[in-house]
């Protein structure tokens, strides 16, 4: 009875436990291919990740780099074109506001000539030892307009004008002398030669060369203040002489220095707009002579004793 018990309760067992076999069977089955399943997904991310890799170097070795390239070329291109319209358009603003100061600078020389030969005879009517004031005033307004033809005639040559003036051959000397008095204060130059023989300059150079002198006399005056005297020196030299203009003033400061350098270094006319504001015109005149009588100006950097030497060799010197 008791084995039969036994039997009975192991065919319950066996029977139970029949469909949990079938089922964890299935699972089992299940199961694998599920992870099979997710062996051959992760290999096709894997290709897919190493296609995505192979095709991100492509792109940013070669396909970007390739298309940097034609842009940046097409891009330099565009800012080129730019750069040069930019450029024209300056130049013919520039070219304009110079054609409209000639204009009217023009108007004002010839009257300042006007104003000269009115004073000139003035001075010739009431040449009278009785009125030593009046022919004291009639000189200082002469020299007055002198100056102010010198700075007109300046301006129209830094627009491009020819100088306005013509001379005969002329002695170097004559000509120095007669730049000190387009200065204001003309009494502290102080001129000496060294030449061994009188050295004549050619007609058509001597009214830049006197504008030149001038303009470097002005500078060299305006950084000597107070009364100390500005010496103007002759020299020979190879082409004929050497001008020379020393002052024992503070100098020119090392901007400016550069500043004048790089007018009298440069190889094309010089735009308005580089001038500053005030503009600084006096060796942007020079320079502009320079180059088209081809004489030759520089600059000695200041010395210890805060003098500087501004020279003046000209190849039309003769």
């Amino acid at each position: 009875m008791t084995q039969t018990m036994a039997t009975v309760v192991a065919l319950v067992a066996v029977a139970a436990a029949v469909p949990l076999l079938f089922r964890a069977r299935r699972l089992v089955t299940r199961l694998r291919r599920e992870r099979d399943a997710a062996v051959r997904e992760a290999a096709r991310l894997a290709a897919e990740h190493e296609a995505l890799t192979e095709e991100h170097q492509h792109l940013v070795g070669t396909r970007l780099p390739a298309l940097a390239t034609q842009y940046q070329q097409a891009h330099r291109e565009v800012l080129h074109r730019l750069a040069e319209a930019v450029i024209a358009e300056r130049n013919r603003v520039d070219e304009a506001a110079q054609a409209v100061t000639r204009g009217v600078t023009t108007v004002i020389l010839s009257l300042s000539h006007q104003l000269r030969i009115k004073i000139d005879e003035m001075r010739h009517r009431y040449d009278d030892p009785n009125l030593p004031d009046l022919a004291q005033d009639l000189l200082g307004l002469e020299h007055l307009n002198e100056q102010n033809l010198h700075h007109i005639q300046g301006t129209q040559v830094l627009c491009g004008a020819w100088p306005g003036l013509l001379h005969a051959d002329s002695h170097l000397e004559d000509v120095v002398v007669g730049a000190q008095h387009r200065i204001r204060d003309y009494r502290r130059v102080r001129v000496t030669s060294q030449l061994e023989a009188p050295v004549a300059v050619v007609a058509r150079a001597v009214e830049p060369i006197a504008i030149t002198v001038a303009e470097l006399l002005a500078n060299a005056v305006h950084h000597t203040h107070g009364t100390p005297g500005v010496d103007v020196g002759f020299h020979q030299a190879e082409s004929g002489a050497r001008i020379v203009i020393e002052d024992a003033g503070v100098g020119m400061h090392a901007d400016e220095v550069e500043f004048a350098d790089r007018l009298l270094s440069a190889q094309q006319p010089i735009l308005l707009s580089e001038l500053g504001d005030p503009p600084h015109t006096g060796f942007a005149k020079i320079s502009r002579l320079a180059r088209q009588y081809e004489f030759s100006v520089s600059i000695d950097k200041p010395s210890p004793h805060a003098a500087s030497g501004l020279s003046c060799p000209s190849l039309r010197i003769c």
